[in-house]
């Protein structure tokens, strides 16, 4: 328990604001509490950007029978309960079945608590479905429910999950293999919720038909630059030290970023051999990577998306699930590998880190006041039909009718 509320301080003190201050982010204030308002529950059957995004629209039809002032802190204590959902659930009994050690369960769930440059994923709705998807592949990798609580638990979240997002596409091949070699009541009923959520999300992706960007980039060079950047060199020094170090020579004629690329896919790849829970983790990582680097929202007009999202704050939520697998393989190579030169690398890795990189990127920064809440106490006591402009994070608008 005690470290469970640890997780949950950490959570907070990163970014205070986001309940002491309070605003909607992005889709929260232009798509979630609108429709949910304008539409109840037949907002539930509305895709967005091609699939379904259910755990957002279920809170945002809670929230609307609240006044709008009430929104923001609403969609931000459920975000913050969804980012710390999948670090409580890895250090419970249910997880020895991963890693038996509970210390070192405790110290990956703080890990995750502490990421750098996770600043696009932390404390908004929004992007509250991939920590769903890392609870989703926690539970498909943890022993069997022996309670009703549990059972309760891991029916509700799995279906939440995958039909939140898609990444019940990617981890029902996880569930099968897992269920292939570990059968029983538990795994199969896993792969059957992921499979039905897999399926919905599939048909609704076709019939959207979104395309691949025009201008993605996609490269042999920029995937090394991109990963070694956004990844492993943004752990170690900070997300917003990251130009910095793209203006050294070392950095561009790719002698770094191959190094570290080297490195860390030698940590990767003897963490799946000496672990089968990395094994499988490995598998949902490429899973996810070929999906996110594949197929992105394009992130500006006339760049190539890969070169865009090496700039710091930029499509971190898709690379978010691959930076929790790298700092989770550093902190067990570090902490629980034989003594040899990849567990000193390791080491390297988990004080840089952990003296540099979570210090400098700890602190997310509050935006400036953009009187959200006068705004929103004179929407709810205008007449209908009233037409109201919203602050919505981050520097956008949205506009509501009463």
């Amino acid at each position: 328990m005690s470290v469970i509320i640890l997780a949950g301080l950490i959570t907070f003190l990163r970014w205070p604001e986001i309940l002491s201050d309070a605003q909607f982010w992005a889709e929260d204030g232009m798509f979630w509490w609108p429709e949910a308002r304008a539409k109840g529950l037949a907002s539930l059957w509305l895709p967005h950007t091609g699939y379904f995004q259910t755990d957002d629209r279920l809170v945002a039809l809670l929230a609307v029978f609240f006044p709008l002032a009430w929104g923001p802190a609403l969609f931000a204590c459920a975000a913050l309960f969804f980012e710390v959902l999948p670090p409580a659930f890895l250090v419970s009994s249910r997880c020895a079945v991963i890693c038996p050690s509970l210390l070192l369960r405790s110290c990956l769930a703080l890990a995750w608590c502490a990421l750098p440059n996770t600043w696009e994923v932390h404390g908004n709705l929004t992007n509250s479905q991939w920590h769903l998807g890392l609870l989703s592949f926690l539970i498909v990798m943890s022993s069997p429910p022996q309670t009703r609580r549990s059972w309760i638990f891991d029916i509700f979240f799995l279906g939440v999950s995958a039909v939140s997002g898609p990444f019940s596409i990617l981890l029902t091949p996880v569930a099968a293999l897992r269920a292939w070699w570990l059968p029983s009541k538990a795994s199969i009923t896993r792969v059957i919720i992921l499979g039905a959520g897999a399926l919905i999300q599939a048909v609704c992706i076709y019939m959207s038909q979104r395309g691949v960007p025009p201008l993605l980039g996609a490269t042999p060079m920029n995937f090394v630059r991109l990963m070694s950047g956004q990844i492993i060199l943004a752990t170690i020094v900070g997300c917003h030290h990251l130009p910095h170090w793209y203006g050294l020579a070392i950095w561009r004629y790719m002698v770094l970023p191959c190094l570290l690329f080297i490195a860390a896919a030698w940590l990767c790849l003897n963490a799946a051999y000496r672990w089968s829970s990395f094994r499988y983790a490995l598998f949902f990582t490429v899973l996810i990577l070929g999906a996110c680097l594949s197929h992105p929202l394009p992130l500006s007009h006339g760049e190539q998306v890969w070169v865009r999202m090496r700039m710091p704050d930029t499509g971190m939520r898709y690379l978010f699930l691959p930076l929790v697998f790298w700092v989770s393989v550093v902190v067990a190579q570090a902490l629980a590998a034989p003594r040899g030169w990849t567990r000193n690398l390791a080491i390297v890795f988990l004080f840089l880190i952990m003296c540099v990189g979570v210090p400098r990127d700890w602190r997310f920064m509050p935006e400036a006041d953009r009187q959200f809440y006068d705004i929103a106490h004179y929407f709810d006591h205008a007449p209908p039909g009233t037409r109201v402009t919203i602050p919505v994070r981050p520097g956008a608008e949205a506009v509501l009718i009463r």
